[in-house]
Formats: structure tokens, sequence, C-alpha cells
């Protein structure tokens, strides 16, 4: 398994150096042959005075060869439109259709304070570059749309966007809910590595009874650390220039790493290696191998998925890919916690060993339920917190996500930490010698 662990992440930080050019938050699409009658590009939080700047070019509208002459310029009026649409929270009201009805001329859609940015026959006809920029008067979140109202048709066209806010006379490429995630990424940082430190010294008070998933832990936390720095790095860069300047690459690394980590370390402790028992049973690497593969799917869908414009075609699809396999993964993780706690409900009615099976039941039992609650707040509530906040408020669900994390690991560490009369840890007589979950711990200088 670590064999092909190895060879999933070099795959993948190829994957990434091919794609690092992509990334940035100066938003580049390239659509071509789109038949989508309404597609959603890119969202930005503005400040008021905030600046929006469009830059469109080779523009092209194909028809059906046999009405050609039809499309003349009383035709194409007003019917091929960016809309950049106001909204008082980030929530994207359609991602994209292929509906009958004209996304621009309805005012379900389209409001008094949405701005329609019409394009001229000379683009549309001679391909001419075209630039708007827009000064914003009104603060909030804003979403940009392309409209085409053209049934039959398609279109094709490279566009840069350039959005950001002025605080000063300074430019920030970061929208105004997320300009402050810099400073909180470091300090989360801060946070993980003091974690790491003070788990560090307390593997070095309790040595006796540390075992291998001890050190594993460690090292997830640390690889948590890393990944909120370079976090930290790139959203300063974006902030300040609109590019990363490398450290999306440092970013993904981390992340792919952490992330193989974070759900290996959760099964293992779930089949009970190591502390409880010395190898993992055909079953459990089942589990590993299944879970390896689908984290390292997870990491090339969100790869995919940051490095394309959200109007890109495919990206919905990237989008739904990822959530499906992160939720696939999250399951697998699930099945051996559930597993040890059905053997240990079994275990806890044999005579003489009640007592001891009944408090590790207890334990494991915590135990999922944390890792259920940590999965359902990251995965869904974070999620809602994001679409739902005022604008200048968004911010708030990435403290809630790293905030959980932290908690999840503390946890996590505390109910698994070394210590002599830890119940998951505790031995009994010598009828436990043939039992699968009862194998005694040994120090580490034993454990290899």
């Amino acid at each position: 398994a670590m064999g092909m662990m190895t060879r999933l992440g070099m795959s993948n930080a190829l994957l990434l150096l091919w794609l690092s050019a992509a990334s940035a938050l100066v938003v580049d699409l390239n659509t071509e042959h789109d038949g989508r009658s309404v597609f959603h590009i890119t969202s930005f939080g503005y400040e008021e005075n905030g600046v929006f700047q469009m830059e469109l070019k080779d523009f092209v509208l194909l028809v059906p060869s046999s009405h050609h002459n039809e499309y003349t310029e009383e035709k194409t009026k007003n019917k091929l439109v960016f809309v950049l649409q106001h909204s008082g929270s980030g929530g994207v009201r359609i991602e994209e259709g292929t509906s009958e009805v004209c996304f621009h001329e309805t005012q379900e859609n389209v409001s008094q304070n949405d701005e329609i940015i019409s394009l001229p026959f000379e683009v549309i006809a001679d391909k001419k570059e075209f630039t708007w920029k827009s000064k914003i008067s009104e603060p909030g979140s804003y979403h940009l749309y392309f409209s085409n109202c053209l049934p039959g048709t398609k279109i094709g066209f490279k566009v840069e966007l350039t959005q950001y806010n002025l605080f000063h006379g300074t430019k920030v490429f970061l929208p105004a809910g997320k300009a402050s995630l810099p400073i909180i990424y470091g300090t989360l940082c801060l946070a993980f590595v003091s974690s790491f430190v003070f788990w560090c010294m307390y593997l070095c008070k309790n040595h006796l009874y540390v075992v291998t998933i001890h050190l594993l832990m460690g090292v997830v936390a640390l690889f948590k650390a890393f990944t909120l720095f370079s976090e930290a790095f790139e959203y300063h860069w974006l902030k300040t220039t609109g590019k990363p300047h490398g450290w999306n690459i440092a970013f993904y690394i981390f992340s792919f790493l952490k992330g193989m980590l974070l759900f290996t370390v959760i099964v293992l402790i779930g089949t009970g290696w190591s502390y409880l028992k010395p190898y993992l049973t055909e079953r459990d690497k089942q589990v590993m191998l299944v879970v390896i593969v689908v984290q390292a799917m997870v990491n090339v869908a969100m790869v995919m998925l940051d490095e394309t414009a959200p109007g890109a075609i495919g990206w919905l699809t990237w989008r739904d890919l990822l959530h499906l396999l992160d939720m696939l993964c999250c399951c697998a993780i699930l099945l051996p916690i559930v597993w040890s706690i059905r053997h240990l409900t079994q275990a806890s009615e044999r005579d003489g060993k009640a007592a001891r099976d009944a408090e590790r039941l207890k334990q494991f039992r915590k135990f999922y339920m944390v890792v259920v609650a940590y999965i359902y707040v990251t995965r869904v509530v974070v999620f809602l917190l994001d679409a739902t906040l005022p604008f200048e408020y968004t911010w708030l669900a990435n403290v809630f996500s790293e905030c959980t994390s932290l908690l999840f690991y503390v946890g996590t560490g505390w109910l698994f930490r070394p210590r002599g009369r830890n119940p998951y840890l505790v031995v009994g007589g010598e009828d436990d010698d043939n039992e699968e979950m009862d194998i005694e711990p040994v120090p580490m200088a034993d454990n290899k």
C-alpha cells in the first residue's frame, strides 16, 4: 500500500506542475463550441469603489449554415450579453442551463441593481476585441454570467477578468469576505504547530506506551500545519497580485499528503492496528486500498476544479465528481470503526471480559461520533455557511472549518493518547491471547 501511495503521489505532483500556470484570481476563461444558454463564470465580493474589468477577444458565433444570413445586427441585438448580478450573499442563482427561457430577459434573474453588458455587433461579426470596466457603487457579492438568447447557436470566446477592491489606494485582489484569510491561515498554522509540539512532548513523557499509530498522528498534524502555511502564502500573493506565484503547487502537494495520511490514520485507528493488534486483516487492507485510491482521485478532481474557471465546460462535472468521491472516501473510513464496534459488542458479552470490552466499546462509539461530526461539519455545514453568510463574513466559513479540524485532531489525540490505563490499551488475563482485537501493545523499541 505504501508503494502505491508513493506512485500516486508522484503522478499527482506531475499533474500539479503541469497545471500550475493556470491558477490565478485574475480569471482567464477560454470556451469553444459552447451551446449552453447561460453559465456562471465567476463571483467576487466587492466593497464600495471596487473595480470589475473584462477583456474579451476572439468571439465566435456558430450558427446553422442554412440560416447564416439571418443573424443580422437587429436579430443579435441584446441577445448575447454578460450579466453582472448583485447579491447580498455568496450564493449563485444558477450554475448553467440550456433553457429556452432567456436568462437576462426575466425579472426573476435580473434586477435593477444588476448590470447587463451587451456585445456590440462588430464584436460578434468581426471578432473585434471588447473591453469593459465598471466601478462598483453598492457593496455586495457579484456573480458574472454569460447569457445566449439565440436558440440553436453556439459561441466561443476568450475572456480575462480582473477584479479587485481598493483600500487606501491599494489594490486587493481577494474578495471582501476573504481578504483576511492570509492572517487567519497563518494564525491557524501556529495553532497546529503548537499542537504538534505538545503532542511530541506528551509522547516523550509517556514513551513506554507509545506505538506506531501515535507517531503517525503527529505526522498528520505536522502536514496539516504545512498545508496551512502554504495556503497562507498563497492567499497573501493572491491578495496582493492576483496570482499565487507557485504557492498553489506547495498547497496541493501538502494537501494531498495530509489528506492521504489523515484518512489512512483514521482507518488504522478504526481497525485497532498497532495498539490492539500488530497486523491488518485482508478486509482491512482492502479498505486501505480503496481509501488511498479514492483520496488520490479526490485530489486530482480538486486540482482540476481549482485550476479552471467555473464557466468552463466540464467544471460542474469535476465539482460533482469531487463531492461524490469525497463522500465515498468518508463512508469508507467509517467501515473499520463499525466493524470494531460490532466485534467489541460481541466480545463484551463473553464471561470475564465484559467490563474491559464494554469500556473499549464506549470509547470506539465516541470515536465514531467524533468522525461523523467532523465529516458532517466540514462537508455540509461549511458549504451552507459559505453560501448563506453575508459577503463580508464568508471568511467565517473557513475559520469554522479549520477550527473544527483542530478540535477533531485534538479530540482524536486525547482519545488515543498513550497512557498506562488507557481503556484501549488495557490488557486482560491469559484469555486474551487468541483474540484478534486484544493484543498487548509493546514499547516502540520492540514495535518495528
